[in-house]
């Protein structure tokens, strides 16, 4: 496709950070290596006697200081250098939306993990897979930190895009394996993280998650467990926070007993950056390499635990030959690529594109007043654009998710590609808040009242505005990024000098004045790495104390607020103060070392209404979303305000969210025509999108999530109610899951409650009825499976996918159990009036739960229902299931993914499908 955009230069972040191997059981091409400075081929990891023989000849002959140096890291690489060995440091990449060697060299973005998600595609999984692997393995990367499977516990988690899983365990279990045989089968090393219950990111480092040892088992550890028994993956990285008293990467019992115990798992257990925090807990606990300083992992704090007995020699050795066995299995010890180019393949443009369009999820589609529903668009129908969401470059989230696309289709290009050439689609940039684009004047001079455009800047060499400024100079608009070292506005650009904006020695004064077009409030942002203040018209508007929100990575402090009514055509005064601190703002990974403000109107043009729809792109960015901290439930900058005005002006309007998660739609829901939820959709979510909205394309993607009415009604409100108290001076340190079991529309079932969108669910251009429901049996016995049967009728005039949803019920259950639990899905394309028969399997495991006293997975004798349908509010179809004999599962030997084999099998990769 041709790009609509010129490709971007990235101000984010060189990522070399970390992930590794072990064995794995696929078949796959032969390695071979290319000429120096080309790409390596997939590699076939090698397993068996032959691996472990050249594991233990190294082992055999390694000094003990070998062997504990061999369990940190400190030179940059992953896995660490053996020179003796010819054992040379590996490279990895944060990669959950791409990849990014460096500030120049970076693949394509791919549409967030719970876009993924929303697929609900082992298709797209494995591809994503592939084609990210790829791109790393041409740019001379060997692993990936790469599929994340924690679940969507809250609506604020600020890693939401980086979760495959959405709020349920089984879905995460069948799509991360997918994305892990994916990577793997290109001869790239996968980790899956965040091991484990890390689903906040609010005072990560530090807090404490109590939660019962069924609800881990149930919800919290199926996906990665799915990973290890259908995937082989290389590595688990343990997270940032403590479960249940004891540090993820210093947790022996999730670690030795349940990962590397139960559920023998050969691979490595990696920590995240700095997670050990004390070196005798992380290594008796299990964790294998110490990332990415080696700061616990060193012989001066290990021999005294080894000279006192209190580790044994088996406890490094292990760790040792896990780490041997990824580098052996994958031959990296001569094979390393060091190529550090990207040459922008089909395969990631195409990846981005497929899953784009399969996790845009279509959740109202009201009729106009012809009759008709709003959507499809018709193409010569005029439209008006408004959000900086559906102009600017595709959003990412904030931290190691954050990856520039090495080129883009906007939201806005989109729609003027396909629009026909009658058409007329608008952007108005007066209802964006964007400091590229905010219009200023200086105050009037002269007899002719002419305005200057502009901002008069002052910069002093304090932090108290004391004395004269170093210089004062007219600003074409208030864009300034002290990293870049520039101020670029439409009005304009200008460099950082002839001042020094120097941390603890820096202060500004910004004046300048505003006309609103429109009458009404206006609403101000201000975004900053120091304390701020903003008066319009002498009255304080916003202000920021400036002290940045505990935690590892920290983003810049954003604000917004909105004045009173004022008038269209009057001059109103603006004054910015602004000091720069010292601090730990974090100037790359998509935040911001500099001062931004902007402005813009909440009530829209009186000529709305001469537009057949308007689209409002709007949602969260990297400025409020991502890494080290969470968010609130609620749209940020008085979107939802905003939202009301336009819906009100023009009732064909088209709301289209954006984020990692889900935000609260409820106060403009029943007021627009249409509202998508297009997630994080990576560098082609522009192309999709248009091509939904035109009709091109028939939406399929369905909600991984539960859409909240509001944040009170989530299960998980009563222990988290706001993220402000897991941040600042004295912020909380434990969170417990009193919601336990009931987490996501588990917890609705309980309450009997309905929320604004259930989870499982999504609109289509066309209509699906479901019928015929069978049972291979209608008695399981131990051991046996069992193939449910039903057929998917498109009863509509569009061809389009249906994501049929399987749910088991118990009944009457002797337990305190879940009403229903997603054990099956499966995606199929149809044509209008076409009806396919489609086999879900279900087996023992299917219809157990967790028992701590015997460690085991039990099933009752007794009754179920398996429940069929479009989602987990509209289950159409039923049947009784009996099971005769109780039955014990251990958990070495049962799977989250059931028998019979197919659909293990459809999670993994065949030769014929790498490249």
């Amino acid at each position: 496709m041709n790009n609509l955009n010129q490709p971007i230069t990235s101000t984010g972040r060189t990522l070399a950070l970390s992930a590794f191997k072990q064995t794995l059981s696929l078949s796959l091409l032969t390695f071979s290596v290319m000429q120096a400075n080309l790409a390596l081929a997939a590699v076939t990891p090698a397993t068996g006697n032959a691996v472990e023989a050249r594991v233990s000849s190294i082992l055999d002959n390694m000094n003990q200081s070998e062997k504990i140096n061999f369990t940190r890291v400190d030179d940059g690489h992953m896995i660490p250098s053996l020179l003796k060995w010819c054992i040379k440091g590996t490279v990895a990449y944060d990669s959950s939306m791409g990849v990014h060697v460096n500030n120049a060299t970076f693949g394509a973005q791919y549409p967030s993990q719970s876009a993924l998600a929303a697929t609900w595609s082992i298709n797209r999984a494995k591809e994503f897979g592939l084609a990210i692997a790829y791109e790393t393995r041409i740019s001379g990367g060997q692993q990936m930190l790469s599929p994340g499977v924690n679940l969507h516990r809250t609506p604020y988690n600020g890693r939401s895009a980086e979760y495959v899983s959405g709020e349920d365990p089984f879905l995460g279990a069948v799509l991360a394996p997918a994305i892990v045989n994916g990577i793997q089968a290109q001869g790239i090393q996968a980790s899956g993280k965040h091991y484990l219950a890390n689903e906040q990111e609010a005072n990560r480092q530090a807090v404490d998650i109590k939660v019962d040892e069924r609800t881990l088992r149930e919800l919290y550890l199926p996906g990665f467990e799915s990973m290890v028994k259908n995937a082989n993956v290389a590595s688990i990285m343990c997270g940032f926070n403590k479960v249940n008293g004891d540090y993820a990467c210093e947790n022996h019992h999730l670690i030795t007993e349940v990962l590397k115990g139960e559920w023998g798992y050969q691979g490595m257990v990696i920590s995240d950056f700095n997670a050990i925090h004390d070196a005798f807990k992380g290594a008796w606990a299990g964790t294998d390499i110490d990332m990415p300083s080696g700061l616990q992992f060193t012989e001066a704090k290990l021999l005294p635990y080894l000279w006192s007995g209190q580790l044994t020699q088996n406890v490094i050795d292990d760790k040792v030959k896990r780490n041997l066995r990824a580098i052996v299995s994958y031959d990296l010890q001569e094979n390393l690529n060091t190529a550090k180019t990207l040459e922008h393949p089909e395969y990631g443009m195409r990846a981005a594109l497929n899953t784009a369009r399969e996790s845009i999820v279509l959740l109202r589609n009201e009729n106009t007043a012809a009759g008709k529903p709003l959507l499809p668009l018709a193409r010569s129908a005029k439209i008006a654009v408004i959000g900086n969401w559906a102009h600017d470059v595709p959003a990412s989230p904030f931290g190691t998710a954050n990856s520039p696309p090495n080129s883009y289709v906007t939201e806005l290009s989109g729609l003027q590609q396909l629009a026909s050439s009658s058409s007329d689609v608008t952007y108005l940039s007066e209802m964006s808040l964007n400091p590229a684009s905010s219009v200023w004047y200086q105050p009037a001079t002269g007899d002719n009242g002419i305005s200057n455009a502009g901002v008069k800047a002052e910069y002093f060499s304090n932090t108290t505005f004391s004395g004269d400024p170093v210089l004062t100079r007219v600003e074409p608009g208030l864009n300034l990024n002290w990293t870049t070292g520039s101020n670029v506005t439409n009005a304009g650009s200008t460099a950082v000098s002839g001042f020094s904006p120097s941390p603890g020695a820096f202060s500004a004064r910004f004046t300048t004045t505003i006309k609103p077009t429109v009458s009404g409030a206006q609403v101000f942002k201000v975004r900053a790495d120091g304390p701020y203040k903003l008066w319009v018209n002498d009255e304080l508007v916003l202000q920021s104390d400036g002290v940045p929100y505990s935690g590892d990575v920290v983003n810049a402090l954003t604000t917004s607020g909105k004045t009173a009514a004022l008038s269209a055509g009057k001059t109103y005064s603006v004054k910015l103060e602004y000091q720069r601190v010292q601090g730990n703002f974090i100037p790359v990974l998509g935040s911001l070392t500099g001062v931004q403000m902007s402005w813009a109107s909440l009530r829209p043009p009186k000529d709305l209404s001469k537009y057949d729809a308007v689209v409002v792109a709007t949602g969260n960015t990297s400025e409020n979303e991502g890494e080290g901290s969470d968010h609130g439930f609620d749209l940020p900058d008085q979107q939802a305000e905003l939202i009301s005005f336009v819906a009100k002006a023009n009732p064909n309007t088209i709301v289209v969210m954006h984020g990692g998660g889900v935000a609260n739609m409820q106060p403009w829901a029943n007021k627009v025509g249409a509202t998508l939820q297009a997630w994080f959709p990576g560098q082609q979510g522009g192309q999709a999108l248009a091509e939904i909205l035109y009709g091109k394309v028939n939406p399929s993607g369905k909600l991984p999530v539960t859409i909240d009415k509001k944040i009170e009604d989530n299960p998980s409100y009563a222990s988290y109610p706001d993220p402000a108290a897991y941040r600042g001076n004295n912020p909380l340190t434990e969170m417990t899951y009193s919601e336990g079991l009931y987490m996501g529309y588990r917890g609705y079932d309980k309450k009997h409650a309905k929320p604004l969108y259930p989870f499982g669910y999504g609109l289509s251009y066309t209509t699906f009825s479901y019928s015929d429901l069978k049972l291979s049996t209608n008695v399981l016995t131990p051991g046996s499976t069992i193939d449910v049967k039903f057929t998917v009728t498109n009863t509509g005039d569009k061809a389009g996918f249906e994501v049929a949803q399987l749910y088991v019920q118990p009944v009457k259950p002797a337990v305190d159990r879940p009403e229903k639990e997603l054990k099956g899905f499966t995606k199929v394309y149809l044509q209008p009036g076409e009806s396919k028969t489609v086999s879900v399997p279900i087996d023992s495991r299917s219809l157990a739960y967790y028992v701590d006293k015997t460690a085991s997975w039990d099933v009752d004798a007794g009754k179920f229902k398996i429940l069929v349908g479009a989602d987990s509010e509209n289950l159409t179809l039923n049947r009784t299931l009996i099971t005769l004999y109780p039955e014990k599962l251990t958990t070495r030997d049962s799977n989250p993914l059931p028998l019979p084999l197919p659909l293990r099998k459809a999670v993994q990769v065949s030769a014929a499908q790498t490249y």
